[in-house]
């Protein structure tokens, strides 16, 4: 029986910025690996940090690379996803407020691009649109509008960049400050950044520059999302030194401002980490990137939220042992400001994800994760498992099908925050 790799591409990825990981995933018809930095997320950032590593436009566009062209130099991608299926725990709440529905959501995606001699630009809009028969408050609609670029001004520089505006929801149950409200939090969120870079693929050394600013404000809700509006300003730099054919040392260092617009919580902090780490490049076996340093955030008051300092690490690692096989391994631990509740949330997350092509059209995939958070101040400890299985089925080159079941378990020693879920899902995947 032969064996093909699986036909998925992050097209508005590799179209947008021209990432090193979005390009060979633009070459391969592959999916790029997930950027390290969001090991573990902040939920208050909105700014990108490293552009060329996260890949630009976060567009999910398909199954096939084939474009439609509009006028001469400029190409549209389209795709879409239709998910049905059972949530047993819609509001991720312990039994007694435990509220199950079936669900049907939308993602469709759509990108225009072009190409001028050696620079890319793309306009993309994401959208999904969620529909919860039996339990309302998460219906919700969800927009992204994104333009990203890369200019590649020589064989050394070059610089990606994009800006966004995007139209959210926090649902009922995935934030610690709306429980069992009867609205999601709506909110809307504007950012604009961009990484250059100087130094040739084959140098042995490159130098990065990143520089960002955005700001998340709520609509709803405000008893208790009033705190909860926020501004960013980021800044980073990074250099990789060449120590192997495929291998790169880097040393980094990041500094992100959180300015809240009304700093009710006193959360105002600047948080700042520098890492040593080894990168592999996309041709090689192995691929990612692996980073360990030093965290800090200074809160401005230090009264009610002393300062932190700690232990951080960020890894997305691409493991294939087969054209056919690869194994996914991202792993993180950082301090990240609260979405309500006492403490500073410090997290320490793993999961390890495996895809497997059994043949040209059959597709499989099985992840666990394991997600261990202590709040700083505040005594609360959880700790989440997850397990996700589903398969594939390429009815079309354009056009798969498939399956998908989790389970997932959040244990904690404050009762209202235990949980468990089950979601069992059809999903159908389309480009035109």
């Amino acid at each position: 029986m032969k064996r093909t790799q699986v036909r998925r591409v992050v097209v508005g990825c590799a179209l947008a910025c021209g990432a090193q990981a979005a390009l060979a995933a633009d070459e391969t018809n592959e999916e790029a690996i997930r950027p390290a930095a969001e090991a573990v997320p902040n939920p208050s950032s909105v700014v990108q940090g490293n552009v060329f590593e996260a890949g630009g436009v976060p567009v999910a566009a398909g199954r096939s690379p084939r474009a439609l062209r509009i006028t001469d130099g400029i190409d549209l991608y389209a795709g879409a996803t239709f998910l049905a299926g059972h949530d047993s725990n819609v509001n991720q709440a312990p039994g007694g407020r435990r509220a199950g529905s079936s669900f049907f959501r939308l993602r469709p995606t759509v990108t225009a691009e072009s190409r001028y001699r050696a620079d890319r630009y793309a306009l993309a809009y994401k959208g999904d649109f969620a529909e919860y028969p039996d339990y309302d408050p998460n219906s919700v609609a969800q927009n992204d509008l994104i333009f990203s670029a890369q200019n590649n001004f020589t064989g050394r520089a070059a610089l990606a960049w994009e800006a966004s505006v995007g139209d959210h929801y926090d649902p009922v149950g995935s934030t610690d400050r709306n429980l069992a409200g009867d609205e999601a939090d709506h909110y809307r969120t504007w950012a604009a950044g961009g990484t250059f870079r100087y130094g040739a693929e084959q140098a042995r050394g490159r130098l990065e520059f990143d520089a960002g600013t955005g700001a998340k404000r709520y609509r709803n809700n405000r008893a208790w999302t009033e705190g909860a509006d926020v501004d960013n300003l980021n800044l980073g730099a990074r250099f990789f030194y060449r120590v192997a054919p495929k291998t790169r040392a880097l040393v980094e260092y990041r500094r992100t401002r959180y300015e809240y617009v009304n700093d009710i919580n006193h959360l105002d902090n600047t948080d700042s980490r520098a890492l040593l780490g080894l990168s592999w490049d996309a041709t090689a076996a192995i691929t990612g990137a692996l980073k360990a340093g030093q965290q800090y955030k200074d809160y401005r008051h230090e009264d009610t939220h002393p300062d932190y300092s700690g232990l951080t690490w960020e890894a997305s690692v691409r493991w294939r042992p087969r054209t056919y096989s690869r194994f996914d391994l991202v792993t993180g631990r950082s301090a990240s400001d609260p979405t309500g509740g006492i403490g500073v949330p410090i997290t320490r997350n793993v999961s390890l994800a495996w895809k497997h092509d059994w043949s040209a059209a059959w597709h499989s995939s099985f992840t666990a994760q394991r997600q261990r958070t202590h709040f700083n101040g505040g005594g609360r400890k959880d700790t989440e498992n997850v397990l996700r299985a589903g398969v594939m089925y390429d009815l079309r080159r354009w056009l798969g099908v498939g399956l998908e079941y989790t389970y997932a378990r959040r244990a904690s020693n404050v009762d209202d925050f235990d949980y468990v879920r089950r979601i069992a899902t059809f999903r159908a995947e389309a480009t035109f």
